[in-house]
């Protein structure tokens, strides 16, 4: 009797219990699941296609410009507004790479995959942490990867033609809207993101991130003095040159708009981590 009860004791007590992997071994291999998730996707390579397709628009454009300035007079000439290619093209590849960051996470509540991954990742902090470095990342690399081009076709385009008509008599002069362009990307793939995680589907994700950068910049110019340029100035695609500073018609300085940014980021990454960490997934 006493064998047995000495048995039962050593089989409770050498039951091996393993401890759980490090967070920082789960962030980084949810990390790097994510990014697997993102290059698997159609939409992904389509949406870089459509930024491509944009850039190849925005340098026809400004060749046109060019052609229509060198064919005009004197005069003419002096009532040239800067051609300033960020206007042209970089809201649309604002929303073409913000449109990666919400399909990050509103294709897992469209197929039903949200439910296997946090089962795969159950903190819900981890697993938003990785989603959103993902979509940092991609609006990173995506923004300077455009901005650098529409600049440099720009630029080559515009050749030594003198300002206003060319906002960037020398290239040096460029550097500052390339790196404010290139932030914008990267604050409209995490603004996206934490619309994706708000609103569960695409269709609506993108419809607000639509109407944040590419429709209501243009009905703001239609409200009254001084209202239009007031909002006009909070909106995401016109913090981009505020961002590089230089002559525009906007409120904020460099400072002033990389604090309206990150406020964008924080207000919607933080409405995207309390829903995710709140609501129920279903």
């Amino acid at each position: 009797m006493s064998t047995l009860q000495d048995d039962r004791k050593t089989t409770n007590f050498d039951i091996p219990v393993s401890a759980p992997p490090p967070r920082a071994s789960v962030y980084r291999l949810a990390v790097g699941s994510e990014l697997m998730k993102i290059r698997g996707l159609r939409s992904t390579h389509a949406f870089l296609a459509a930024g491509v397709l944009v850039m190849a628009v925005g340098a026809l454009i400004i060749f046109i410009l060019v052609q229509s300035y060198d064919a005009s007079s004197p005069a003419k000439k002096a009532g040239f507004e800067a051609s300033d290619p960020t206007v042209v093209s970089m809201p649309f590849v604002m929303f073409f790479i913000g449109a990666i960051g919400a399909m990050i996470i509103t294709t897992e509540f469209t197929t039903k995959s949200i439910g296997p991954t946090l089962i795969a990742v159950p903190q819900r902090r981890t697993l938003m942490g990785a989603k959103a470095t993902v979509a940092a990342l991609v609006g990173l690399v995506c923004g300077l990867v455009f901005s650098v081009l529409s600049f440099v076709d720009s630029r080559l385009l515009f050749g030594d033609r003198p300002a206003p008509f060319n906002p960037w008599p020398r290239w040096a002069d460029g550097i500052p809207t390339v790196f404010g362009a290139a932030l914008m990307v990267l604050v409209s793939c995490l603004v996206a993101l934490g619309l994706g995680a708000m609103m569960r589907s695409t269709a609506a994700a993108l419809t607000t991130l639509g109407a944040l950068v590419l429709v209501v910049p243009i009905f703001a110019h239609f409200l009254p003095a001084p209202w239009d340029l007031r909002l006009a100035s909070i909106l995401l695609p016109n913090l981009t040159s505020q961002l590089g500073g230089g002559n525009h018609p906007y409120v904020f300085s460099p400072g002033g708009a990389l604090v309206v940014a990150a406020s964008y980021v924080v207000l919607a990454l933080g409405g995207g981590a309390i829903s995710v960490m709140r609501r129920d997934i279903s």
